[in-house]
């Protein structure tokens, strides 16, 4: 690893803030799923970053990157280009390139509030998923605290969640919270900063590190997380 990579791991800006609490919900989410998964799917996988970590940490054996971003994509072939064990694709989570059932595990992090037909990403979703699979879903959660013209919609709740799943039948297992009211209220504080605040460390304005289950979800929270499992075959 360079110098570089290892300073946006610990120096702040948003992206790197987001995977800290973010990927921390995954691994809790992570407890109830099989390690390693066979196969992870990832819709709008950005730069890779989840899949890098869940290679790395032995939660995944092998992996699927579906991106539609161009400028991401090229950061995602930066990241996971070239290594066997990774699959890349660049596309949209409305039409997947993927056969039926071929994923153990699907994710999509921050991304169905940018699809105006979130039911059909969910379909997709729901196809590439093995009967029995898991899916982590995260989204943000209403209120914003600040507009952003690029989403189709404000954010989910839990009930948003579960009823955009319903139709296939998906089992809501698990909720949980990250980018809770004084964590955005600490990055918002950083952002006013010079250079807007990136020699801050990140654990600075992370506020949420130890944090009760309870303590996240009562903070208003920015981000929600969604393990569901779908419904194995029946004979």
């Amino acid at each position: 690893m360079n110098i570089r990579a290892l300073l946006r791991q610990v120096l702040y800006t948003q992206n790197t803030l987001r995977y800290v609490v973010e990927w921390r919900c995954i691994e809790r989410a992570w407890r109830n799923i099989k390690s390693p998964a066979g196969v992870v799917f990832d819709g709008g996988a950005g730069s890779g970053e989840y899949l890098r970590r869940l290679l790395a940490s032995g939660k995944a054996t092998n992996v699927i990157a579906l991106e539609f971003d161009k400028h991401n994509y090229n950061r995602l072939e930066e990241n996971l280009g070239g290594r066997a064990e990774a699959r890349l694709i660049p596309g949209s989570l409305l039409s997947v390139p993927v056969a039926d059932a071929s994923a153990d595990v699907v994710m999509s992090t921050q991304v169905l509030e940018h699809i105006e037909d979130h039911q059909q990403a969910a379909s997709e979703l729901n196809r590439i998923l093995k009967p029995g699979g898991y899916a982590v879903i995260t989204t943000p959660h209403p209120p914003e605290p600040f507009p952003n013209p690029d989403h189709a919609r404000e954010g989910y709740t839990e009930d948003d969640h579960r009823a955009l799943f319903h139709p296939y039948g998906w089992q809501h297992l698990w909720t949980d919270y990250f980018l809770t009211q004084s964590t955005v209220e600490a990055m918002m504080e950083a952002d006013r900063m010079p250079l807007h605040g990136v020699y801050l460390p990140v654990h600075s304005v992370d506020h949420e590190a130890e944090l009760s289950w309870e303590e996240r979800r009562d903070q208003c929270p920015f981000g929600i997380l969604g393990l569901f499992q779908k419904p194995a075959e029946t004979a």
